[in-house]
């Protein structure tokens, strides 16, 4: 098993179609599953992060103008989740939300390489799958540049650059050209997907940080009672 993983993994960056293809077209499939190629090395990814970097840090509101001090705390809690998805759990977040947006985007830039939606998500799992290893490359940037989580280098630039620069490579060897066409379809591809992906990402780490407040306070009544 483990070998049939680093085979795909060495397979997908340097000859993609072979791997892609044959899942989708053949029975006989010497490569790992795509979504199970993702979601492991998500998984292993994240207890990486998790047991190395310390990800705790003091929330930061700037200025948040309330005297609230529920609304206040939902807010910190909100945006340790949003640190924490695009950091600490931003292989599980890249597995469930970027590969979809990426295959939405690939619709629209990729319908003259690769058709169905299947099929955009076939190959988005073997890329960003692949790109966990690049996502590795963030942790001693995390434990040793003393740069705060809360610095868009780290939750944001470094995170987006990780996960874009294998894809694109992959992207670019999948459909075999190098034209200025084939580059634009490419970026827009995945910016498009990114976007979405950031704008999903936001989204669902407010709701995350609200129900965290919102169990933590329920805890609390339920104690004082």
């Amino acid at each position: 098993m483990f070998q049939k993983f680093i085979t795909t993994f060495k397979e997908i960056y340097n000859h993609p179609r072979n791997v892609i293809d044959q899942f989708l077209e053949s029975d006989d499939r010497d490569f790992f599953h795509p979504f199970l190629f993702l979601i492991i090395g998500a998984l292993v990814v994240a207890a990486a992060n998790t047991i190395l970097v310390d990800f705790s840090f003091d929330p930061v509101l700037g200025e948040f103008d309330t005297d609230n001090e529920q609304m206040r705390e939902i807010a910190e809690w909100i945006q340790v989740s949003t640190v924490r998805s695009t950091t600490q759990f931003l292989p599980i977040s890249s597995a469930f939300l970027l590969v979809p947006m990426l295959s939405i985007g690939g619709i629209f830039f990729f319908r003259d390489y690769i058709t169905g939606f299947f099929s955009l998500l076939v190959m988005n799992s073997y890329a960003v799958g692949a790109a966990m290893l690049f996502q590795m490359l963030l942790i001693p940037f995390w434990m040793f540049s003393g740069v705060s989580l809360l610095d868009p280098m780290a939750n944001a630039t470094l995170p987006a650059l990780a996960i874009a620069i294998p894809t694109l490579w992959i992207y670019k060897s999948y459909i075999m050209s190098s034209d200025f066409l084939a580059w634009v379809r490419i970026i827009s591809t995945f910016i498009v997907g990114y976007v979405l992906y950031a704008v999903i990402t936001g989204f669902a780490a407010s709701v995350i940080g609200y129900m965290i407040f919102a169990i933590q306070r329920i805890s609390e009544m339920s104690g004082a009672l």
